[in-house]
């Protein structure tokens, strides 16, 4: 057994050495290492014959020089800054908040939703900097807390179903859904060398996933929470398989994977509502019935950015602009019973009921026509926009405003921005931090996918957020806290879960 140094030489040698580490948790594990390696090498000198005093000072000359020691203990077990998703984080982070402030006076607006970017800020800085420590001391709490909180959605779902009204806050599907991708991944991970429990695991959330999307999912599951839920999955799995985390031929990992995820992504096609979404999303002009479907607000936004500019914002007349939002350009030779109807001349309780006996004539001929509010004289673009333009189409509206370069310009930061957090994400090489990261990024990447598709008329489902600029209340929490778990993995990724290989300098 050996014995406890507390001799003042090597107490102030393992000082040297352990004052060059900048990460203070891991000095005591450090400290510990190379004072057992420093015992043991007295035992041997002692052992050759030589007193403690010689045997001591033998040992620490062979150490080598503590304060270069040190620092190559340091550069190994460093944390790691990244500058530049940081600054492009903070661009993007900058440029959503100025357009929620800048649309704050849409009356959609009005509860405030910038506001949320403030916590949401201070939730990215405290993740970043503890988010992936405090996950690995408390990744079972935790699991356990998202999974109540996903378990919590199902009992509103039921209650929603069984009252016949909404009951809860909308997004918090879409809130749960998404943080059970990294929850899954470290289930995933830490189940891995047993086969039991790594079924177990996998087939008791296909089991719940499949339930769910049979019974609740036409009405709440399957929208695009859901795809990117799987999609998520799907990348993170095949990362992990690619890193040779996941043991066996990797042929046939993938094909294996690729089929379970197909299974478990049927009800977004065989469900009556997911083929639904499926063709709207596919073929949106086959699905438009009126005015007020989303699959008509993606063929307006294709017509109105095929009207815009290169270089300058879209013009139009008020002629055109009424066209545009009445749906005269559109179903004025296709059913003109959705045409929406003037609200303009209402000042009297019998203009009241006349418009109303209109409107009921109408809607008897099957119209479901908008109230257009404004006149040729004070239409503005803003008018003749989908309702949350705002949030949904921020990318077609900045095209709208300035014209195709400036919103290539955008598009190409928000690309920049991808492609800097996977370069950092694949710099990752710890086994549970880069696939954690991984998920997180995924689900940070497909958000950003399907907003983009959605801007150019291709919208499934309902719209997701995207990521830093689009504000979302809740959802902007839940982008920073994946995107700070991504900052945080890269962060502690040399000084968590890796062990301290202690190679010993020797003075030249």
């Amino acid at each position: 057994m050996n014995k406890k140094i507390s001799d003042s030489a090597v107490s102030h040698f393992l000082e040297e050495v352990t004052e060059q580490i900048s990460y203070k948790p891991l000095r005591p594990s450090i400290h510990q290492e190379l004072e057992s390696h420093i015992n043991d090498r007295i035992e041997d000198y002692e052992s050759q014959g030589l007193s403690h005093d010689d045997a001591e000072h033998k040992a620490l000359r062979g150490m080598g020089d503590p304060i270069a020691i040190g620092t190559e203990l340091n550069e190994a077990h460093k944390i790691q800054k990244s500058p530049r998703l940081a600054f492009i984080t903070a661009l993007l982070l900058l440029v959503g908040f100025v357009l929620s402030c800048f649309f704050q006076w849409t009356p959609e607006q009005m509860s405030n939703g910038f506001l949320y970017y403030i916590p949401g800020g201070i939730l990215l800085v405290f993740t970043a900097l503890k988010g992936y420590p405090f996950l690995i001391r408390h990744r079972k709490i935790l699991a356990s807390l998202i999974c109540l909180l996903y378990l919590a959605q199902i009992v509103i779902f039921f209650l929603t179903e069984v009252s016949g009204r909404r009951i809860g806050i909308v997004s918090t599907s879409y809130f749960a859904t998404l943080l059970l991708v990294p929850v899954i991944t470290v289930l995933l991970y830490c189940s891995r060398h047993n086969r039991k429990k790594f079924l177990a695991a996998a087939l008791g959330c296909a089991g719940v996933w499949m339930l769910l999307m049979y019974t609740f999912g036409p009405y709440h599951f399957s929208d695009t929470s859901g795809a990117i839920f799987l999609l998520s999955i799907l990348g993170t799995v095949c990362f992990m398989i690619h890193r040779g985390i996941f043991s066996g031929k990797k042929k046939f990992l993938y094909t294996g994977t690729l089929a379970f995820l197909v299974l478990l992504g049927s009800p977004l096609f065989l469900t009556p509502s997911g083929r639904v979404k499926t063709v709207a999303f596919l073929s949106p002009q086959s699905a438009i019935r009126t005015t007020w479907d989303d699959t008509y607000n993606g063929i307006l936004i294709q017509k109105l950015l095929s009207r815009t500019p290169l270089t300058s914002g879209l013009e139009l007349s008020a002629e055109e602009m009424m066209d545009y939002g009445t749906g005269a350009w559109y179903f004025a030779s296709r059913d003109p019973w959705q045409i929406g109807i003037n609200t303009t001349w209402i000042y009297t309780d019998k203009q009241e009921q006349e418009f109303q006996d209109m409107v009921k004539t109408i809607r008897n001929q099957g119209g479901r026509p908008r109230y257009i509010h404004y006149q040729a004289d004070d239409v503005t673009l803003w008018d003749i926009l989908p309702q949350h333009y705002h949030n949904n189409y921020l990318i077609a509206v900045c095209i709208f405003l300035f014209g195709w370069l400036p919103g290539l310009v955008l598009i190409g930061a928000i690309g920049l921005f991808y492609w800097i957090l996977f370069s950092y994400i694949r710099r990752i090489h710890g086994n549970l931090a880069s696939s954690l990261a991984f998920s997180c990024g995924q689900c940070l990447l497909w958000q950003g996918v399907f907003y983009l598709l959605g801007n150019f008329g291709y919208q499934y489902a309902l719209f997701p957020n995207l990521p830093l600029i689009s504000e979302g209340q809740l959802s902007i929490l839940l982008n920073m806290l994946l995107l700070g778990l991504v900052f945080s993995a890269y962060r502690y990724d040399h000084v968590i879960e890796e062990p301290v290989n202690y190679r010993p300098i020797t003075s030249g």
